[in-house]
């Protein structure tokens, strides 16, 4: 029994739409609430955006860096390496160009296995002192037939894989 006023009757179509529309805010009100309460989301404050700013530009130099460049690239830093653990002018002038570019300072470590022992020597010429909010990014190389017995005591040509750390800050 249907209550007419005005000479309508009652609109089934209408309901079912309210009733879609009711059900489908629920469903994405519940996907909403599901993917907010599983995930965990970063944003990083402005004071910590030039630090994750400066990192991925480090991870950008050393990826630029290792290439099969020569005395500019990783590889041959470390190949052609001269006691003092002063690497070829050419990787110097390379790295203190992008740095100054970049109003930045850098510290350039080699990390490597030595027998039993890991050893660690900074580049000369890229060996200050960071300061606290510096940030470090590492890529890891791997060099054949090393024979440098200048930096890394080597008397027999030797696989080593050494990793380049690159410590970067600005002032």
């Amino acid at each position: 029994m249907c209550l007419q006023i005005g000479g309508g009757g009652m609109d089934l179509r209408g309901q079912t739409f309210t009733l879609e529309g009711v059900a489908a805010s629920l469903l994405i009100l519940l996907a909403v609430y599901t993917i907010f309460q599983s995930t965990v989301v970063i944003a990083p404050s402005w004071s910590d955006y030039a630090n994750v700013q400066l990192k991925q530009l480090g991870y950008d130099i050393l990826r630029v860096f290792d290439s099969d460049g020569g005395n500019s690239s990783l590889k041959g830093a470390i190949v052609n390496c001269s006691s003092g653990f002063k690497a070829p002018d050419e990787f110097n002038a390379n790295l203190s160009k992008i740095l100054d570019s970049l109003n930045a300072f850098g510290k350039v470590e080699l990390i490597w296995v030595n027998g039993s022992k890991i050893e660690s020597h900074a580049l000369y010429g890229f060996n200050k002192t960071p300061t606290p909010d510096a940030v470090r990014v590492s890529r890891f190389v791997v060099v054949q037939d090393l024979n440098n017995s200048e930096c890394f005591n080597l008397t027999t040509p030797t696989t080593k894989v050494v990793e380049v750390r690159l410590t970067l800050w600005r002032t």
